[in-house]
């Protein structure tokens, strides 16, 4: 099968959305998948997001060299296409509050991929909450969204801590410590983990950094000489670092997936997280779920999970025995079934 690939996510590295494309199309081309990554001539730069918007809306829908095209990266086709096209849509921003105004930027990304959503013969999103968005945002047919959920890289992930000492040295971690690793967006909570974790007198590791106008976000935990700020971490630290941690803390208000809490638990780390989003669902019975999102109720999970070692290693047991069913290999069987679904 020849597939066309939007190039967007595979040429270089853009978050999660770039670790899931290039795991899949890792695998699918050992199952027979011949990928054409597509990439428009002057992608440079800061026209670069110009350029792909151009190419993906406009120019691939109208090649009929591949047997099906697939835009891994949530936009694609504006223009009906040529051959079949599939579109991962990884998840839906959380609804704005009544009242404020979306920024030029959020209302254009909305736009595009309801377009791609309308026109693709194929949806596939990482969770059942966000096929659920994807429904109410944009009612188009069920049967045309696939659910498969992302894999954990056991390659990275794993309980292994051979050379983690060396690798995290130079960032003298204290001993113990609640980690919270990902961007620091408001939906995430992070200064209500910082009054939670100041009560039980922890340490509160922050792996990331504010994304465009959420800098509010460090300023609200100045105040809190607990909270050691990592900005971003190298790719090669992120499991030692997530090995290293006493406890994960996702206490997102809204989340599509959560990638950080399967990797967490592959690394043999607890994971604390709200019921909120698709958390629940990811987490599969395996993390301490926290229905109130307050400090008070934070420090009270936190304390369960730091302060009693053998509801620590129940965590930890149904944690590894979860990230083991989540593989890249089951993720990409699926893709290709879905594949030779909409090109057959």
């Amino acid at each position: 099968m020849r597939v066309g690939v939007s190039g967007r996510a595979l040429e270089r590295h853009i978050g999660g959305n770039s670790t899931y494309a290039r795991a899949l199309y890792g695998r699918l081309r050992r199952m027979g998948v011949h990928a054409g990554m597509l990439v428009p001539r002057g992608a440079h730069g800061p026209v670069r997001p110009v350029a792909y918007a151009l190419a993906d809306g406009l120019v691939w829908p109208k090649r009929k060299k591949f047997d099906l095209l697939h835009y891994p990266d949530d936009t694609g086709a504006l223009v009906r296409a040529r051959v079949p096209v599939v579109a991962t849509i990884h998840g839906l921003p959380p609804r704005r509050p009544a009242g404020t105004r979306h920024s030029v930027s959020e209302r254009l990304w909305d736009r595009r991929v309801a377009a791609t959503a309308a026109l693709a013969d194929a949806i596939v999103t990482v969770s059942e909450f966000s096929a659920r968005e994807i429904l109410e945002r944009f009612h188009i047919p069920a049967r045309r969204i696939h659910v498969i959920p992302h894999g954990v890289d056991d390659r990275r992930f794993h309980t292994s801590s051979i050379g983690d000492g060396e690798a995290l040295g130079t960032l003298r971690l204290p001993e113990r410590f609640v980690l919270c690793l990902g961007a620091l967006t408001p939906r995430r909570n992070v200064p209500t983990l910082a009054e939670a974790t100041a009560r039980l007198q922890v340490p509160l590791v922050l792996a990331g950094v504010p994304r465009a106008g959420d800098h509010h976000v460090l300023r609200e935990i100045e105040r809190y000489s607990h909270v050691r700020p990592l900005g971003t971490v190298p790719g090669a630290l992120v499991a030692p670092l997530l090995r290293a941690a006493s406890v994960l803390a996702l206490p997102s208000e809204h989340e599509g997936f959560g990638m950080p809490v399967v990797e967490a638990m592959a690394c043999g780390t607890p994971v604390v997280i709200s019921d909120r989003g698709a958390l629940p669902e990811v987490a599969g019975g395996a993390a301490r779920v926290l229905p109130e999102l307050s400090a008070d109720g934070l420090a009270c999970a936190l304390a369960e999970v730091l302060d009693d070692p053998s509801r620590a290693a129940g965590l930890r047991a149904l944690g590894l025995a979860r990230a083991a069913s989540l593989t890249w290999d089951a993720a990409a069987r699926a893709h290709l079934a879905v594949f030779h679904e909409v090109a057959h």
